[in-house]
Parts: C-alpha cells; sequence; structure tokens
C-alpha cells in the first residue's frame, strides 16, 4: 500500500467495527487494510455516500451484502480529491462533488468559529470564575481529538505507576469482551485500552481518549458480567461526551483556554500534566445524568437490561452501610436514591443478551 495515498478510517460490518487503513487504486478501488480481516476491495458502484457527523464532515461509503450492512468512514478532505481523479463511475462522481462542497462549507464554518469563542472568552474575561465555568463546554469541543488522545494516553501511564496490573488473559479477556459489547452500540468512533489493576477498592473509570480502568475489587462486588457492563457503559459516556476534558480545562484556567482557542500547542503540555489529576475527579449533576442516560441507551442498543446496572449500586449503597467506608466509586460518582430510581424506570431491551463468561471462574482467576 502506498503510504503517499494511504487513509484511516473505520470499516464497519453488521455490529462489528474495526480501525483500517486504505488507498485508493488508479481504477477507483478502495483497497482496505487490516490486520484481523480480510475485506475486499470497494468499488463506488452502486453504494450510498452521504456525510455523517457532527458536523457533517465524516464521508460515509455504505452498501449492503448478503443481508449484511458495511460501512467505511472517513473525514479525510483529501480523500474527495483523489476519488474525483481516478476512474469512478459517474453517479458517484456527481455525488462526490457535491459532498466535496457541502464538506468544504462546513470546515470553513467551524474554522469560523474560532474567532467567535475568542470573542466570547474574551468578553467574560474578567468574569473569573464564570468564564471557566460556562467556557469550558465550548472550549474541550475545539481540542484536537489528537491531543485528547496524547492527554489521555499520559494520565493512564502515570495512574499505572506502581500498580499491580493484572495480566491473567481470562480476566483481561473478559473485561475486553464487556468493553467490545459495548463499544458495538456506542456510536462512537473510539478505540479503547483495558487495563485491570490489583486493588481493593471497588473503582472503574476511563481517561480522555477512551484508557480503561478496572479494579478487582469490583469485579468482585459484582455478581455477574452484566453489572459490570452497566458500570463501563456509564464510564465510557464520560469519555464519549468529553466529560473530563471538560473538568480538566475548567480546572486549566484561563490562559490555557485563551491558549487553546488560539491554536497554541504549548498548552498541550500544561494540559498533560494537570491530567494526572483526571482520576480523582468528580463530575457535576448534570455530567452524571448524561452518563446515566449514556449507558442505559447503550445497554438497551446492547441487549443488557438496565437492572443489572441498578442492582449492582443497590448492593454497593447496601456495603457501604454495613461497612460504613465509602466505596471509591461512589466517592467520585455521588449516587442519590433518585438517580437509582430514574435507571430502574428505564425500558427493558427488545432482545436479552448474556455473556458467556463464567463469573465465579474470572473471580477465582483474580486470586
Amino acid at each position: 500500500m502506498n503510504s503517499a495515498t494511504q487513509f484511516q478510517g473505520l470499516y464497519y460490518s453488521g455490529q462489528e467495527k474495526f480501525s483500517v487503513h486504505f488507498s485508493v487504486s488508479s481504477h477507483g478501488y478502495i483497497e482496505v487494510e487490516n490486520e484481523n480481516t480480510k475485506i475486499p476491495n470497494i468499488s463506488l458502484q452502486n453504494k450510498q455516500l452521504k456525510l455523517i457527523g457532527d458536523p457533517e464532515t465524516t464521508l460515509q461509503i455504505s452498501w449492503a451484502k448478503d443481508g449484511v450492512n458495511h460501512a467505511l468512514l472517513s473525514h479525510d478532505p483529501t480523500l474527495f480529491s483523489l476519488l474525483l481523479s481516478v476512474h469512478i463511475p459517474h453517479d458517484a462522481k456527481t455525488q462526490l462533488q457535491a459532498l466535496q462542497k457541502k464538506q468544504q462549507q462546513q470546515l470553513h464554518r467551524e474554522k469560523n468559529r474560532v474567532p467567535f469563542y475568542l470573542t466570547v472568552i474574551l468578553s467574560f474575561f474578567v468574569s473569573g470564575y464564570f468564564l471557566i465555568d460556562h467556557a469550558s463546554p465550548f472550549v474541550k469541543d475545539m481540542i484536537p481529538y489528537t491531543w485528547e488522545q496524547k492527554i489521555g494516553s499520559y494520565a493512564f501511564e502515570n495512574y499505572l505507576l506502581g500498580k499491580q496490573n493484572i495480566k491473567n488473559p481470562k480476566v483481561i479477556s473478559a473485561i475486553k469482551a464487556i468493553v467490545n459489547r459495548i463499544d458495538q452500540f456506542d456510536d462512537a468512533e473510539i478505540t479503547y485500552e483495558i487495563a485491570v489493576i490489583d486493588a481493593d477498592m471497588v473503582n472503574a473509570f476511563a481517561f480522555p481518549g477512551g484508557f480503561v480502568i478496572v479494579t478487582s475489587g469490583l469485579i468482585n462486588s459484582s455478581e455477574q458480567p452484566e453489572q459490570i457492563a452497566g458500570v463501563l457503559a456509564h464510564e465510557l459516556t464520560h469519555v464519549i461526551e468529553r466529560h473530563g476534558m471538560r473538568k480538566l480545562v475548567r480546572q486549566a484556567g484561563l490562559g490555557i483556554l485563551i491558549g487553546i482557542v488560539l491554536g497554541d500547542t504549548s498548552s498541550l503540555s500544561q494540559l498533560v500534566e494537570l491530567s494526572s489529576q483526571l482520576d480523582s475527579l468528580t463530575f457535576d449533576r448534570d455530567q452524571e445524568l448524561r452518563a446515566d442516560n449514556g449507558a442505559i441507551k447503550i445497554m438497551q442498543a446492547a441487549g443488557i437490561s438496565p437492572q443489572h446496572f441498578v442492582a449492582f449500586f443497590k448492593k454497593i449503597k447496601q456495603l457501604n452501610s454495613v461497612a460504613g467506608d465509602i466505596p471509591e466509586i461512589l466517592s467520585t460518582h455521588p449516587l442519590t436514591d433518585k438517580r437509582i430510581e430514574r435507571v430502574a424506570a428505564a425500558q427493558e431491551p427488545q432482545y436479552k443478551f448474556t455473556f458467556d463468561i463464567n463469573w465465579d471462574r474470572i473471580k477465582q482467576e483474580l486470586q
């Protein structure tokens, strides 16, 4: 594959999702490369082409074969120019020309939003806390995803320093199976990295960019993998909604906010340093509500009853009342009876999915 014409993208086959590299041949075929799955070359003949995302700048090429839906996604603007320069069907070329124009308009509109946000920030300069508290939702959306991955990776590696990282393949495989199930239904273009640590505290959290931590205490406190799925669906929603980045930007202060808006890359190093505190950040009521709603939506789509989520937190609250020690997961995610009632009232999924995991055996493997 010619690296000069190589693109990154996501490939969907039914409910499965892969990160892939691909190139475009002179004959107009898209040649996809993936380490684990052989994917046939893609012709644009009889394919559905449209822009998706928010804003709509990601090209989606989709089709159905043998009753299975397939799609290739890429947000690289140069892909349009390359596809239009090679031999492709006339109808596809006409569609691509229209979509390219729309994408360019969307990208231009996004670029023009930067001065607007800068004006908003500067206009509230003297407002101090008000500025940081209310501008951070806008600014965190302007942080490039590559920054977010670097920040999350640093925080992830820093957190693991001095921790006993569990390498048991059966335990890791079980947690990956749970995360992969969630990943199939979270509508996010995130590749998750997982670590299980040996710690009595009952906790799980995910750093920006999709770096997931699960403690052995959380596994031992759960009765079945579906309960862990509820907790992780909640945590990964925080990542998808970029709640950690919002907290980080708010904590960083005014100087870094303005630096981000102006594109000052030195702000990245300051955010990276602050990211070491991410694991102890608490989320506000609205963020917890959104994470609950996201978890419910994911669980319903994945065929997992939200009642598993409810049962786990009821058990944790009961343990707390008996032992008198506040579990870590409750100190960073305050739980109220009202929140439990909301999740308990959620509709059941249309079909039921059960993990093929011997959970008692997984707990034994932790020993």
